[in-house]
């Protein structure tokens, strides 16, 4: 038997509040190296982008063609050695992964954080067996606010884009859940302002998952799945 719907989760910022650490990781990076990273710079630049993206407006911005990607892979892994132990769920996330399991939803991840990222939470909270899916970018595989990895992650739950809701936190992927046709729900408990004036192009908003019921997940895509989950 397939999954009734589908619910695709953003990580940073939306299962976790974890931006802070992001920028920490990033402003260090640039005192390591000289390189004039701060948060306005973060803010402008980094903020909700996928690494590739980061780096390419990187040499840009800094007039330095020659910047490695491996400067990236050195900021992931200061993210990870700062964030380790700071690893906190948003309010309700557990509840509510577990009630729309319940209810019949294939759940993914789909993020542009690194893999290694990824894993780091999902681990720290103790979810990685609740996912099917786990979906980030790749060199064929494009990151949000292109909508290439929602759709992978629908394809991947064997359901139509119409059928799946996404959890975001970020400008960029509301504007990947709109391109991709889903309805978004915004968690805006450590959201940004640039990504808060974004907030008219998702369907809902919600500031933590105790706000949300499974119930409220199914209407957003039809009321005739309320009705199959009940079953």
């Amino acid at each position: 038997m397939g999954y009734l719907f589908g619910c695709l989760f953003d990580v940073d910022g939306t299962m976790v509040d974890n931006h802070p650490f992001h920028r920490r990781a990033w402003i260090e990076l640039g005192r390591r190296h000289g390189l004039p990273i701060d948060e306005t710079y973060y803010r402008e630049n980094i903020h909700s982008r996928d690494n590739r993206t980061i780096m390419i407006r990187m040499r840009e911005l800094f007039g330095s063609p020659d910047l490695p990607d491996s400067l990236a892979d050195e900021k992931e892994a200061i993210y990870r050695e700062i964030y380790r132990e700071h690893i906190t769920e948003i309010t309700g996330l557990r509840d509510l992964v577990a009630a729309l399991a319940d209810m019949g939803a294939g759940l993914a991840v789909a993020s542009n954080a690194p893999s290694e990222n990824v894993d780091l939470v999902l681990d720290g909270l103790g979810l990685r067996q609740q996912f099917a899916v786990i979906v980030t970018p790749s060199p064929d595989l494009p990151g949000k606010p292109k909508p290439d990895l929602f759709l992978r992650a629908a394809a991947c739950l064997k359901l139509e884009p119409s059928r799946c809701v996404v959890f975001e936190d970020s400008y960029s992927g509301f504007l990947a859940a709109e391109a991709a046709g889903m309805p978004c729900v915004a968690v805006t408990h450590g959201m940004s302002p640039v990504s808060a004036g974004y907030l008219d192009r998702t369907t809902m908003q919600i500031r933590d998952f105790s706000e949300i019921t499974a119930s409220d997940v199914v209407r957003l895509i039809s009321p005739l799945l309320i009705r199959r989950a009940a079953d």
